[in-house]
């Protein structure tokens, strides 16, 4: 009888804390919130509402496994609680376990075949899984059902928008925008979509320098509007490089039309010319181009290959040479909801001199907490002809297996971001291994929809980072982007 009464007066502790959770967690108080939950779940370890909450603040910070486990739980006391179902799915899709995201959804419409947010969700984990096409039928027979819900009107314009026609998603998103005045979701879609579209002009300087004695000023500028659903730029900029012994420039201008194919793939290609201007002797002009092609099988992932012709003109020296470059390069990238990315890359590059260059490159990192990622990174390239004499960085042999760490903040228009790395580097096969580091800072500002100024500088001694192989490298930059 005694421990009747004494779980009665844990219930009732327990239930007591409740509404000064709920009060917390309904006005956005999130963090006092948790502290009241964890502290009900003190009292009262099986208690339904507590674990809920916290199972959906673990996944609005991130911590999607810890999510996922409690999740698990509440299934188990409440197994055919619509409400944790769809919760649960939602967060097994943000972890990239769409699959089992479908299957949980489909068990809620079983029972409740109209419930437009279980609607919504199967919708998305498809598309999420890469199947766009059938995402759009699943959006547009829940926006059937439910003509006037704005999670389903900006889900639709959110894969049409992945597949390319930003024009029809704009309508979608913008009647949303209609209904749900506060939307946040509906809004930056909108800007996001909007600034797809509208005429955009970038520009960008740059100043580096390196141990032996090389250094550049540099500015790039472009313009690109939106033609009948294809994005048609120009672009141009000038080096002016010096060394010890001499000085050069290389100025230019160029070209390019990105056309969407459908099905979240993209062609790009372009053409300019490039002069190049040495110190003493007569100059050239270098005609360049690019081709290439970009697929984005599903919202996590992306591959692109491409060819590119362009002028070697890091240095006043290859200024001086005027050897051009054509290189053709793969590149893969794939970044889940729990916070995982990985990045592979390959590619050879042709020298006008003859010789060759290949290499790769793989990098994986893991977001380990709010605006933190840790990770590595390996690289390797290789010259056919090694070390010809001609004053560029070629080794036989490059390697470089590095840890690193990333670190980006965000205050409103204000942003941040810190990245450094430590690890080994051998240049040229049979030589000894040396110690690489690298940092870097990045302050930004933004305003508008896709608008952003940002100042920044890098400092390593890796040697792959200058084109002449210095072990002591800089720079320092300014990059702005306005939407018009």
């Amino acid at each position: 009888m005694l421990a009747g009464v004494a779980v009665l007066a844990v219930t009732g502790v327990a239930r007591a804390q409740i509404p000064e959770a709920e009060a917390a967690f309904a006005t956005g108080h999130y963090r006092a919130a948790r502290a009241a939950y964890e502290r009900v779940l003190q009292t009262d370890s099986l208690n339904v509402r507590a674990l809920y909450r916290l199972a959906v603040l673990d996944s609005w910070d991130g911590k999607l496994t810890r999510s996922l486990a409690r999740f698990a739980r509440l299934r188990r006391l409440e197994p055919r609680d619509g409400d944790i179902m769809v919760a649960h799915a939602r967060v097994l899709a943000w972890a990239g376990r769409t699959r089992r995201a479908e299957i949980l959804y489909d068990s809620v419409l079983a029972a409740a075949p109209g419930r437009a947010d279980a609607l919504a969700g199967r919708a998305r984990a498809v598309a999420w899984a890469g199947d766009l096409e059938s995402a759009e039928r699943l959006w547009r027979a829940a926006l059937a059902a439910h003509p006037d819900d704005p999670e389903i009107l900006v889900g639709l314009a959110q894969s049409l928008f992945w597949r390319g026609q930003v024009d029809l998603a704009e309508t979608y998103v913008a009647r949303a925008r209609q209904l749900a005045p506060g939307d946040r979701a509906a809004r930056d879609l909108l800007d996001l979509l909007r600034a797809a579209v509208r005429p955009t002009f970038e520009t960008a300087a740059d100043y580096t320098s390196d141990s032996d004695r090389n250094a550049a000023l540099g500015h790039r500028a472009s313009f690109t509007q939106s033609v009948g659903g294809w994005r048609i730029g120009l672009r141009g900029g000038w080096r002016d490089a010096k060394d010890p012994a001499r000085d050069g420039w290389s100025w230019g201008a160029a070209g390019h039309v990105v056309a969407p194919l459908g099905g979240g793939t993209v062609a790009r290609a372009g053409v300019g010319a490039r002069r190049l201007a040495p110190g003493i002797g007569p100059g050239r002009t270098v005609p360049t181009g690019e081709v290439g092609i970009g697929l984005r099988p599903s919202r996590f992932a992306s591959f692109s290959v491409a060819y590119n012709r362009a002028p070697f003109d890091e240095t006043a020296l290859l200024i001086d040479s005027g050897y051009t470059m054509d290189a053709v390069d793969a590149a893969f990238d794939l970044t889940t909801a729990g916070g995982l990315s990985v990045s592979l890359g390959s590619g050879a590059g042709w020298l006008s001199d003859g010789n060759r260059r290949v290499g790769g490159v793989a990098a994986i990192m893991q977001r380990v907490g709010a605006g933190l990622e840790l990770g590595g990174l390996a690289r390797s390239l290789g010259w056919r002809e090694p070390n010809p004499g001609r004053g560029y960085f070629a080794p036989n042999r490059f390697t470089i297996v590095e840890a690193r760490g990333v670190y980006t903040w965000r205050r409103g228009r204000w942003g941040g971001r810190l990245d450094a790395g430590a690890g080994i580097q051998q240049v040229g096969a049979g030589t000894d291994q040396q110690g690489e580091w690298h940092a870097g800072l990045s302050v930004s500002r933004g305003w508008g929809a896709a608008s952003e100024i940002a100042l920044m500088g890098t400092w390593t001694n890796s040697a792959a980072s200058s084109a002449t192989g210095a072990y002591r490298f800089w720079s320092v930059g300014m990059r702005l982007r306005q939407t018009l």
